[in-house]
């Protein structure tokens, strides 16, 4: 069977919700209470942040279902010496129904984000990824970087 991908538009922030809600159940350990409670709140948010730019998403459909979705949180950034841009990319929540996995799915819309990355000329793309994920990002030439982070949240 064959996929699609196209670019999401701001009536597919409830698909893009729940996939993240997906996400963070599958990584983070997360009841799916809380999640349900999470949803609305995510697909107001991605709503709003798709239809200005901020937040950049592709829907992998087969046979009229999305099978999977990955997003791209675009930001703000001190422009660096000889680069233009003054944003950079976050990848975000990049999630293939389980049935659909280990077809290449993950790897196509990442390559769909990675374009429109280096089209919009971002400084850079950040994710954080998951351990199943990571050999995936390691072999699309994804790094360590030198940063630290503090949590100011409670989560």
């Amino acid at each position: 069977m064959s996929y699609a991908i196209r670019r999401a538009t701001p009536d597919d922030a409830a698909l893009l919700a729940e996939h993240r809600a997906r996400v963070w159940r599958e990584v983070g350990d997360w009841d799916a209470e809380s999640m349900a409670a999470q949803v609305p709140v995510w697909t107001a948010w991605i709503h709003d942040a798709v239809a200005d730019g901020a937040y950049v998403s592709f829907v992998a459909e087969e046979n009229g279902e999305a099978i999977a979705s990955g997003s791209l949180l675009v930001h703000a950034a001190l422009p660096r010496p000889g680069w233009p841009s003054d944003r950079e990319g976050r990848v975000q929540s990049v999630y293939v129904v389980p049935h659909a996995r280990r077809r290449g799915i993950a790897r196509a819309l990442m390559a769909e984000v990675m374009d429109y990355a280096r089209a919009a000329m971002l400084i850079r793309l950040t994710l954080h990824p998951s351990d199943d994920a990571r050999p995936l990002y390691t072999a699309l030439g994804f790094d360590q970087l030198d940063e630290m982070g503090l949590r100011l949240t409670g989560e």
